[in-house]
């Protein structure tokens, strides 16, 4: 038998981000849904329990970070890569619950690695991020 591929939702309320993460991911994984905003997310996640959660920070309805604290709170444990255009905050985000940080810009280095290492619970910023913190986990 071979290896379990991993179920990924994407959310991002750019069509084009969404096109982008699955084409990156659905190399390795399977893309189980693409979403645009934060309530659909929650929607999705409880309907389809993927193995990871792939979400920008800023969307309308609940930010990335608003759905996976109520995820959290509801009683799921999925792990969650948060993307995002922007570069500050990568700590905190992980200080409160999610397992990987990436940098849009880093998306084609670093998203899939992220996938898999918050997959198996391993933290992981990507590397522009990674450069603004001193105790950085780097998606190797």
């Amino acid at each position: 038998m071979g290896a379990k591929v991993l179920r990924v939702l994407i959310a991002d309320d750019h069509e084009k981000c969404r096109w982008a993460m699955a084409h990156l991911l659905g190399v390795e994984c399977n893309v189980v849904a693409a979403v645009a905003d934060g309530r659909e997310l929650v929607d999705a996640a409880i309907s389809l329990l993927p193995d990871v959660i792939v979400t920008d920070i800023s969307m309308p309805m609940l930010t990335g970070i608003q759905a996976m604290d109520e995820l959290f709170e509801r009683g799921f444990d999925i792990p969650f890569v948060l993307v995002s255009s922007g570069i500050s905050g990568a700590e905190d985000f992980i200080k409160r619950g999610a397992m990987a940080f990436v940098n849009k810009i880093d998306m084609g280095y670093d998203l899939v690695v992220a996938v898999f290492s918050a997959s198996l619970g391993q933290v992981c910023v990507s590397r522009s991020a990674e450069e603004r913190r001193s105790t950085a986990l780097r998606c190797a």
